[in-house]
């Protein structure tokens, strides 16, 4: 009895050794290493540092391969944590796919083909789906948060993209960040311009592209960039004519100063509607 006693106990513990571990959310601990050491304050990337030292970029990568909140939805309970979850899953893989081919196509988004290929044609596994960095920004995090902050969180390792923070997004610190990084972006001088005298206000690109996620109209549009401006009031009063920077697709690494004033360039002003 004792020996077979000894065998069921022995059975049971090889069970328990090979068994499969239970899965987790990614360890966004190995994701903040690679932004502690390779993302400065303002945001560059030191792309080259990150490339001789990405395996704990690495293993994020392949744990976001593994899990997501579509895959997993037990281990995200709540809005905050699948926002977070998208939030650091598109800012990673936009890292990690950029520092894996760094310097090779260190200009790989300034033509649109390059960006095509980039955001729409190569494919990440995430929770064991094919997707593009466009499905996740669109089909997913737009389509399904309704949420117009994500647009200051996503980061296209370009310049004329918000800043990259240097913390990962978590459902706890998720409101506090969203709310500083927008109030950060649109009070960048390259980012939003008012001028009184010409009653023209000069905003980033992203309002043009994306402009229904910012309200129905252009007043709605500049009501939102007025919550989080200190001369924001006047946005609110009479009539106002607006313009877009042109978008600088140049890569966000450490290597390139930013332009003296801001993007030089601006796009064909719009209906006033």
């Amino acid at each position: 009895m004792r020996v077979q006693g000894f065998l069921v106990w022995a059975t049971l513990a090889a069970g328990a050794v090979t068994a499969p571990a239970a899965e987790r959310p990614p360890d966004v601990s190995l994701y903040a290493k690679a932004l502690e050491n390779y993302v400065r304050p303002d945001g560059k990337v030191d792309y080259a540092g990150l490339r001789d030292d990405i395996e704990d970029l690495d293993r994020f990568v392949g744990q976001i391969a593994r899990v997501s909140p579509r895959s997993h939805p037990e281990l995200f309970p709540g809005r905050e944590a699948r926002l977070a979850y998208w939030l650091n899953t598109y800012n990673a893989l936009v890292l990690w796919a950029f520092a894996r081919e760094y310097p090779e196509k260190r200009n790989r988004l300034k033509g649109l083909i390059g960006r095509a290929l980039f955001f729409y044609r190569k494919k990440f596994v995430v929770g064991g789906e094919k997707l593009s960095l466009a499905a996740i920004e669109n089909g997913i995090i737009r389509k399904r948060f309704r949420e117009p902050r994500i647009h200051f969180a996503l980061v296209c390792a370009s310049r004329s993209c918000p800043r990259l923070v240097r913390t990962p997004y978590t459902a706890e610190n998720l409101e506090a960040l969203l709310e500083e990084e927008t109030s950060r972006f649109l009070n960048e001088h390259r980012n939003v311009r008012i001028d009184p005298g010409a009653r023209t206000v000069m905003l980033s690109k992203l309002f043009d592209w994306y402009a229904e996620d910012f309200g129905d109209s252009k007043t709605e549009r500049l009501a939102f960039v007025a919550r989080y401006r200190p001369d924001g009031e006047a946005l609110r009063k009479g009539k106002w004519r607006v313009r877009y920077f042109d978008y600088d697709w140049s890569p966000n690494d450490v290597q390139n100063p930013p332009a003296p004033g801001g993007a030089s360039g601006v796009s064909a002003e719009p209906d006033d509607n």
